[in-house]
């Protein structure tokens, strides 16, 4: 590569008074060096460097407080759907327990509404006739396993339901076949049948007859009412 060599003759009018004191401007000129292609403006370095970054400090708390109060927002919004979709499963499983209900159609959360209040009387009507058909079967229940006593004694036996799950049983049989079924055998017969004795007694009338008078508890009864 070719230098170019600047002679040392140059104007006094080029020389800077500075340069022209101290002998830099001699010195400067007479460097060999290449054509340098440079390619950019002074400007560009000049004027104060604090200022961008004041610019982007004060931007930069701009984008945080900003970012916070995006951040509590989405918060929200994703609770507030979350929320809204647990309520809607809720009322889609009510509907679901609606009987004689269009599935196949969605149906508004106060028709939903409307038709449930509608259906709970009716559901507890349901509960009480069940009740009363269990007591039914109860009690014929218990009429049956009186009458295997009856069969099995060969006696005349009765029976009398009181309150709750207690009963009086009456036992009828002559006087002269009294001693083949005395009174603790019979109330071990009707206990093998699930009664408890609360009280029981006996009498004999003169037209040769022996009556059994039992107050029993059905334990059985109780038992079902537990369960």
């Amino acid at each position: 590569m070719e230098h170019q060599q600047f002679d040392d003759a140059v104007p006094s009018s080029m020389i800077w008074p500075l340069e022209a004191d101290n002998g830099f401007t001699d010195e400067l000129l007479s460097l060999q060096l290449p054509d340098l292609d440079l390619d950019f403006d002074i400007h560009e370095f000049s004027g104060p460097a604090t200022a961008p970054a004041k610019a982007a400090s004060s931007g930069g708390s701009g984008l945080v407080g900003s970012g916070s109060g995006s951040h509590k927002k989405l918060s929200h919004n994703a609770y507030e759907r979350d929320r809204r979709t647990q309520l809607n499963q809720l009322y889609s499983t009510l509907r679901s327990l609606i009987p004689n209900a269009d599935h196949t159609k969605k149906l508004s959360i106060p028709t939903t509404v409307c038709q449930v209040l509608d259906y709970i009387p009716e559901l507890q009507k349901q509960v009480e006739d069940l009740e009363k058909k269990k007591q039914e079967l109860t009690r014929a229940k218990c009429r049956e396993r009186l009458q295997r006593v009856k069969d099995n004694t060969g006696r005349i036996v009765s029976a009398t339901p009181l309150d709750g799950n207690e009963i009086m049983v009456q036992v009828s049989l002559l006087s002269n076949m009294a001693a083949s079924l005395p009174l603790s055998k019979c109330i071990n017969i009707f206990e093998n049948e699930g009664l408890h004795l609360i009280s029981s007694s006996t009498f004999s009338t003169e037209v040769n007859r022996t009556f059994y008078s039992f107050h029993f508890e059905m334990m059985f009864l109780k038992d079902n009412k537990k369960t």
